[in-house]
């Protein structure tokens, strides 16, 4: 028998975040959303899941008592971290450091999203230095706070809601 969870997703209506808030109501959790709504879209919304329209920075004034936490909010590619780089780390970096925190202080398990951009040097991009930033603040909640992450990278993911980034031609 499952036991009931409330899961809270950062990034919850993109692509992957709808796609796993919909596998987790299925299976009888009680899911909450987090999203800027920047790259998801209010057509992704599910019925049974809270949706908080809010930016990353603020996820300290989530109050519900949540199990775990699956951190897929992030800004993506690699080109168009090459003209906002500064936007980048503030989602990538200070919006992972905000949810560590967060978690550390209620006490949440927290998958974290990484990227497939680990295998490559972190110079290459904005993108890859600040996703690889991301792991390493996970790495270190871990060790010296104790928290409970794990890292999932994702690779070629493909599947229903993909949406398409009108301004790079890529699927987000």
């Amino acid at each position: 028998m499952n036991v009931r969870k409330n899961i809270l997703i950062t990034g919850g209506v993109g692509f992957i975040g709808t796609n796993l808030a919909e596998k987790l109501i299925k299976d009888g959790h009680n899911v909450i959303s987090i999203d800027d709504y920047s790259f998801g879209v209010k057509e992704n919304e599910l019925a049974n899941v809270k949706y908080i329209e809010d930016d990353l920075l603020n996820i300290s004034q989530i109050n519900e008592d949540i199990d775990i936490c699956f951190h897929l909010a992030a800004k993506a590619r690699v080109q168009p971290s090459f003209e906002d780089p500064i936007d980048y780390f503030r989602v990538n970096v200070d919006g992972t450091m905000n949810v560590m925190e967060w978690a550390k202080e209620k006490n949440v398990k927290v998958v974290y999203a990484g990227s497939s951009s680990k295998h490559f040097s972190p110079e290459d991009s904005p993108y890859a230095m600040y996703k690889y930033l991301g792991e390493q603040i996970c790495k270190l909640y871990k060790k010296s706070y104790n928290l409970k992450v794990e890292i999932a990278r994702f690779y070629n993911v493909y599947g229903p809601r993909e949406n398409r980034d009108e301004k790079f031609g890529n699927v987000i």
